[in-house]
């Protein structure tokens, strides 16, 4: 689907629905047809939504999920069958799911939370295991990185992994879970074993595609955020070897967000390997890469490795002053 398909579906999508909201709930017991027809084309707009993810600000995803948002909350109210609600709620918790990633990209970790926390209510209502894995891994990320609590974060991202193993959510809670390992200053040998178990999980699925994972990941995700937590844990070797990996398989694909993360940790590992010129050079390739989709953890980030290049007696002012520009926040 091309992007101006994807425009008429955003539109298409919120005029048909608008039309349903001016539809009395009594008028609506007669229209179930009506309902699953607006349900089609709100999951169609979410999976644009989710396409489209590397590229679209987050603020401008906020906005186009809550419009989503109100719709399934209204439309949930109605008096449905019992299919079509369970149905209507998956569709409502994978909106709030995204939603809060969305809000935690625009540097709002407290309504990220409120939001994750709905999605996960939600998908276990209706036994989305998929939503509610992912939406413990989100809640994990909060707890440690925007809360300070690792020790949460640990747990959380476990018990996401173990809510579905076997599934595309299982790589996201492991990378999770060896990111706040590292944070912890667990030992590499745990880490690398954590990761390994993703590898071979990831061996088992099929290909996701670009863009937000709702039902897959793409094969560059892994080796981003595996070979980010092993930069963290001091496996430098094996960690830059997989965020090169990643850089290759985003380089030649829009996903701006994605590269953008990419060469961060890339970044973040040259500093730690001491070269602070080179880490300069990929932390301003980081944030050009980042222009179409700012987001707040990326600022930050930026912000944090500057900080630590002055440590070591160098000035990234420059970098600093775009970084603070760009944010979202």
């Amino acid at each position: 689907m091309d992007a101006s398909t994807d425009r008429r579906t955003l539109v298409t999508s919120s005029a048909l629905v608008g039309a349903l909201l001016s539809v009395g709930a009594a008028d609506m017991t007669s229209s179930t047809m009506d309902s699953r027809v607006a349900l089609e084309r709100v999951e169609a707009t979410l999976e644009t939504l989710a396409r489209r993810w590397e590229t679209t600000p987050p603020a401008e995803l906020v906005e186009r999920l809550g419009t989503l948002e109100h719709h399934a909350r209204t439309i949930g109210r109605w008096r449905l069958g019992a299919a079509l609600r369970q149905d209507w709620v998956r569709a409502h918790g994978r909106i709030l799911l995204m939603t809060s990633v969305a809000q935690g990209d625009s540097g709002a970790p407290g309504r990220a939370t409120v939001a994750a926390r709905a999605a996960l209510v939600l998908a276990k209502h209706v036994g989305d295991t998929t939503t509610a894995a992912h939406a413990g891994v989100v809640l994990a990320e909060l707890a440690a990185y925007s809360f300070g609590s690792t020790s949460d974060g640990l747990q959380l991202a476990r018990t996401a992994r173990a809510a579905a193993p076997h599934a595309h959510t299982a790589i996201l809670a492991i990378t999770t879970e060896a990111h706040i390992m590292a944070a912890r200053h667990m030992p590499t040998d745990g880490i690398v074993a954590v990761l390994r178990s993703a590898d071979s999980i990831a061996a088992k699925l099929p290909q996701g595609s670009l863009g937000y994972s709702l039902d897959g990941i793409h094969p560059g995700y892994l080796p981003t955020f595996g070979g980010a937590a092993l930069v963290a844990a001091g496996a430098l070797d094996e960690g830059q070897q997989r965020l090169g990996e990643a850089a290759d398989l985003f380089d030649r694909s829009r996903a701006s967000g994605a590269l953008a993360a990419v060469r961060l940790y890339q970044a973040s590992a040259a500093m730690r390997g001491r070269d602070l010129d080179e880490a300069e050079i990929l932390a301003t390739r980081a944030l050009a890469a980042s222009a179409v989709r700012p987001s707040s953890w990326l600022s930050n980030g930026i912000l944090s490795l500057a900080k630590r290049a002055r440590s070591q007696g160098a000035d990234w002012s420059g970098l600093v002053i775009q970084a603070q520009e760009w944010s979202p926040v």
